[in-house]
């Protein structure tokens, strides 16, 4: 009866962390994918207000950032476009005005709730872009 016991208590001590590991997984992979569709979401949202006629790029920008920020789980979203001034942000949101058509890219990293890599930044790749042509009126 003793040797059942024991064997039944490694059999635990085994499979009670795997089965945590795979829990974490889960909610990983859950959070990530609404970060991911609300990326989506919000630079579809920038782009659809910034081609409104006479709408500026940087209201195209403010459209992504509002849409995007209460989605975001341990990070902030920032305006930011690549190559612009200033050390680039965990999650970035840029608007581009190219006359004809407005273009919202939304990228980063989002972190991993469960860092599974010790020391670094390990996080989650997130991006999203959306081009729209401007909306033009006939006279």
């Amino acid at each position: 009866m003793r040797r059942r016991r024991g064997s039944a208590l490694v059999e635990f001590s085994i499979g009670w962390p795997v089965f945590l590991l795979a829990v974490m997984a889960c909610v990983q992979i859950a959070v990530w994918s609404v970060e991911a569709y609300a990326a989506r979401a919000a630079a579809l949202a920038g782009a659809e207000t910034g081609a409104a006629a006479g709408a500026p790029a940087a209201a195209a920008q403010a459209a992504a950032l509002a849409t995007l920020a209460p989605f975001l789980v341990g990070v902030r979203a920032q305006g930011w476009c690549p190559g612009g001034a200033g050390p680039q942000p965990a999650v970035w949101v840029c608007g581009r005005d190219s006359g004809a058509q407005v273009e919202v890219v939304v990228g980063g990293t989002v972190p991993a709730l469960v860092p599974l890599l010790p020391g670094g930044r390990a996080g989650l790749p997130l991006a999203a872009a959306a081009m729209l042509p401007r909306e033009a009126f006939a006279t």
